[in-house]
């Protein structure tokens, strides 16, 4: 886990709070992925039916108002708001029902294992966590000419001005294919159509002027894929 220290505004004396910075995040589908790689024995629709299985579970336990004890969290219920005689009864106007939230012995072992690495500042280069080929449902792999893929990571948006920003495949003698057509242009999220291109292996690379605000930085940001991806 990677963290940084920023100055904290809540004291006139100058001290520092560490802040943690997040690489990758993981939805369920991605999870699912994580899972088929270090297991094959059952398929993403078994895997799928499990958790839906599970999470149904789940819904009614709390619409039972049961608590729950899982090695990742456990779960219980408190009421606020006041009731003012003792014959009252739950009125949603003024009392509410909160679920009550607290990590798991899986956690807290997970936890006491993170190895920390402290670094300079936040980071604001592009992290390319995916490429997904949708033509040929590969991942960093396949790429298909003048097909459409997907990329997932952090800080992918593609802005700025200049004309060395956008989505660029590069071949074997760094020839560059700029991708011109990006049906969603993201922070987390890009798709877009490959260009025409010739068999062979290509780099992915990323250039992007853009921030976490509106405005767009002087300098072009540039990221290169950890993988090489093949037009057949």
């Amino acid at each position: 886990m990677k963290y940084y220290l920023g100055e904290t505004k809540l004291t006139d004396e100058r001290k520092y709070t560490a802040r943690v910075s997040t690489e990758r995040s993981h939805d369920l589908p991605q999870l699912i992925d994580l899972m088929l790689d270090k297991r094959n024995l059952v398929s993403r629709t078994d895997i799928v039916a499990v958790f839906t299985a599970f999470f149904e579970t789940i819904d009614e336990c709390i619409k039972r108002g049961e608590n729950i004890n899982l090695p990742i969290f456990n779960m219980g219920y408190s009421i606020t708001g006041v009731f003012d005689k003792s014959t009252d009864t739950f009125d949603p106007e003024v009392h509410e029902v909160h679920v009550n939230l607290n990590i798991g012995t899986q956690i807290k072992k997970a936890i006491e294992d993170i190895k920390l690495e402290k670094i300079s500042a936040v980071p604001t280069l592009p992290v390319i966590e995916e490429f997904t080929d949708l033509g040929s449902k590969t991942t960093n792999d396949k790429l298909t000419a003048n097909g459409i893929f997907e990329l997932t990571g952090t800080r992918l948006k593609i802005a700025g001005e200049d004309e060395a920003v956008g989505i660029f495949f590069v071949n074997g003698d760094n020839t560059e294919h700029k991708v011109n057509v990006i049906a969603e242009n993201g922070y987390k999220k890009l798709i877009a159509q490959a260009p025409a291109l010739s068999a062979g292996t290509y780099k992915l690379v990323i250039r992007t002027q853009s921030t976490s605000s509106t405005y767009t930085t002087k300098e072009i940001k540039e990221v290169v894929g950890k993988f090489l991806l093949t037009v057949d």
